[in-house]
Parts: C-alpha cells; sequence; structure tokens
C-alpha cells in the first residue's frame, strides 16, 4: 500500500518540483486528454469512476 503524499515528509525542493510538474501537465491537457495527479489509490479510482 502506498502513503497518501500529505504524510510524506518532503523536503522544499521536492514540493517545488512536484508543483512545477503538476503546472507542466495542467498546460498538456486538452479536451481529449486531462492530466492529472493523484495522491492514492482512492483518488485514481475515484477520478476514474467520474469519467
Amino acid at each position: 500500500m502506498y502513503a497518501p503524499m500529505e504524510t510524506l515528509n518532503l523536503k522544499p525542493i521536492e514540493k517545488a518540483k512536484i508543483d512545477c510538474a503538476r503546472k507542466l501537465f495542467h498546460n498538456f491537457s486538452s479536451a481529449d486528454v486531462v492530466y492529472d495527479s493523484v495522491d492514492s489509490y482512492q483518488h485514481l479510482l475515484d477520478i476514474m469512476n467520474k469519467l
């Protein structure tokens, strides 16, 4: 089982890298393809169920 993102003790630089990646993938998203981030397997399932 994977730990949710909020339980990880990330360094500020790691958090900044994740934030930059989220912004980059947000820019890649379109009407046909949507990139998203998840912090747990359940979050992934919730997103998939909405499709």
